[in-house]
């Protein structure tokens, strides 16, 4: 595994409302002559979290500063004219927070956050990352992964277990009634989960209660 010490944030440039994929991304850096897309992960407009280039490969996100980083771009970022706005809609936000969260808990090296702006004369990714994501790095401590923040256990039957915090979603189990997780990481509606037998992913916060 490469040394990461940093997270870069990124917009795709593309027009507010507009929906794009990982392939699409793909085939546009492709077409430039790439070996893969540049960014590690991309978070579409509803939310959900998609893997791009492996993060044990050196991306293609930021000049002079891949070898160590983690390429992550939520899909917008312009309006009419290509006028660069934060276009963020409140699934991307909490979603793009989340996925910051695990991963400064899975590799413990990264303690920055910034966007591409930081590093080029551009307005990528149209917002401060350094200073909305501050606050990160202060309750996501250098630890080593997998490291529990708390137990729970389900409360109705039939508890989806989902690949991303977002109600639409992969479904990865269906889980029973009384099973215990362990909790890694959550947001406001969401929490990021281990269960016993190793399986994670994320489950609707309303539906597990935190154990003593």
């Amino acid at each position: 595994m490469r040394k990461l010490t940093e997270v870069i944030v990124h917009c795709t440039a593309t027009v507010e409302g507009e929906d794009f994929t990982v392939a699409d991304i793909r085939a546009w850096h492709l077409a430039r002559g790439w070996k893969d897309i540049g960014y590690h992960f991309v978070v579409y407009r509803d939310g959900s979290v998609h893997e791009g280039r492996p993060v044990e490969q050196v991306g293609s996100h930021v000049a002079g500063r891949n070898s160590t980083t983690i390429g992550v771009v939520y899909v917008g970022g312009v309006v009419a004219q290509l006028r660069p706005k934060d276009t963020r809609t409140a699934a991307q936000r909490e979603a793009m927070r989340a996925l910051l969260y695990r991963l400064l808990r899975e590799h413990p090296g990264i303690r920055l956050i910034s966007g591409h702006r930081d590093y080029a004369a551009k307005a990528c990714p149209c917002f401060d990352a350094r200073s909305e994501y501050a606050g990160l790095l202060d309750i996501a401590p250098a630890a080593p992964a997998h490291s529990a923040i708390g137990a729970g256990v389900v409360t109705g039957q039939g508890l989806r277990l989902r690949e991303a915090p977002n109600g639409d979603a992969a479904v990865k189990a269906s889980l029973a009634k009384g099973t215990r997780l362990s909790i890694e990481a959550q947001t406001s509606d969401w929490l990021a989960v281990r269960l016993a037998g190793g399986d994670t992913g994320w489950v609707a916060r309303a539906f597990v209660k935190a154990l003593v």
